[in-house]
């Protein structure tokens, strides 16, 4: 790998284009939801219309930088004495601390406001993170959580997937086999007789829709992974493949896009992969900033708390759009007053929820599997 060693892409050097990129992507889905959410929808300005009802595609970047991460982390789990142990250690207690406790505060809030009681079993299809494999139930009960089933569900397979995906090869291998093997389900889909509403909920919902986007994810590390730092062309690349993204974006919406992978979801997946390779190479700070790496950190926070937040809001929604102002200055009203709510409530949820959770998976790791001294483990190459 020329320009980068193991100890390069240890995970021990932080990236903040991608905690900017997490940021982004966080901030996009929580201005979708609030243009959807009300009953009747948001009414946008038309130079933001399109834009913001494709907010939802910021899971797709969710879900790319997700996998980039683990690969990029994965050696300093290697690094001590229970590998395997320690990865999902750490990937239980990043997510289920701030899951459990939406958990918890949905259950509540759904007998007391809406007198709606959850079964027994979807409650606990959520809590030990299998909700995706039971159709109708994969949305789970946490709004906007149906991300966490498919990314719990990642988490499982993923030191498997790392032992096999070994470079760039493998990797872009990987992404096409995972589009066969989506294809593949669907056309068995077709072959078996399935209860009402089963077939919608599979495809819209299964985390095998979703494997090839993280065969994005891993592709870029490989790809980030040969990068020569020194390359005196490295910012102008980075330029390109940014522009690049973004026109892709844009071909995206305006449906300019032939349809060659079949769903254009997955043209989603070119669109920001060519996005995160630019900005990993040219971070512009108006995209790669203390900011953005700000809503990076609490992003995790930012993204599951805000749909309850923003169904609180609707009535005040309503009385800003009803006060006859310019519909764009009523809506960047209410994107402001959203984000004054939730960036310092996420920061909350981060502080006090996820970072002990973090804090934890360290001192236990540190605990249980500290490495012996003068047995220093080796980072496969």
């Amino acid at each position: 790998m020329k320009g980068f060693n193991s100890a390069d892409v240890s995970g021990k050097q932080r990236l903040v284009f991608l905690d900017s990129l997490r940021g982004l992507a966080a901030a996009y889905v929580v201005v979708y939801h609030m243009a959807l959410i009300p009953q009747p929808q948001l009414l946008l300005p038309r130079w933001a219309e399109t834009f913001t009802l494709m907010g939802g595609t910021g899971v797709t970047l969710f879900f790319i930088v997700s996998a980039f991460s683990l690969y990029y982390t994965m050696p300093l789990r290697q690094a001590g004495g229970a590998p395997l142990k320690a990865f999902y250690l750490h990937r239980f207690l990043r997510i289920a601390p701030l899951f459990y406790f939406m958990i918890a505060a949905t259950v509540l809030r759904d007998a007391w406001v809406f007198d709606n009681h959850h079964s027994l079993q979807g409650v606990m299809a959520s809590v030990l993170f299998v909700f995706n494999f039971f159709p109708l139930r994969q949305e789970g009960i946490v709004w906007a959580g149906w991300t966490i089933g498919v990314e719990m569900i990642f988490y499982a397979v993923f030191p498997l997937i790392y032992a096999r995906v070994r470079n760039l090869y493998s990797a872009i291998a990987m992404v096409f086999a995972m589009l066969l093997l989506w294809y593949l389900t669907l056309a068995a889909l077709d072959l078996v007789a399935l209860p009402a509403g089963w077939r919608e909920s599979i495809e819209q919902w299964s985390v095998l829709r979703h494997l090839p986007i993280f065969a994005v994810g891993g592709l870029l590390y490989f790809w980030f992974a040969r990068l020569d730092p020194a390359d005196p062309e490295r910012r102008s690349k980075g330029t390109m493949m940014l522009v690049a993204g973004v026109f892709t974006f844009l071909a995206l919406i305006r449906g300019w896009l032939p349809n060659l992978l079949g769903m254009p979801y997955y043209l989603q997946g070119v669109a920001y992969g060519l996005i995160f390779a630019g900005l990993a190479q040219a971070p512009w700070q108006l995209l790669v900033n203390r900011f953005t790496a700000f809503l990076g950190k609490i992003s995790y926070s930012l993204y599951l708390m805000h749909p309850p937040v923003v169904v609180l809001l609707m009535p005040v929604y309503r009385w800003i759009y009803a006060g006859q102002h310019p519909v764009t200055l009523s809506f960047l009203a209410c994107t402001l007053l959203t984000f004054s709510i939730m960036l310092p409530l996420a920061w909350l949820g981060y502080r006090f929820i996820e970072l002990p959770g973090i804090r934890l998976g360290r001192a236990l790791e540190e605990r249980w599997w500290k490495q012996p001294a003068g047995q220093a483990a080796v980072v496969r190459r």
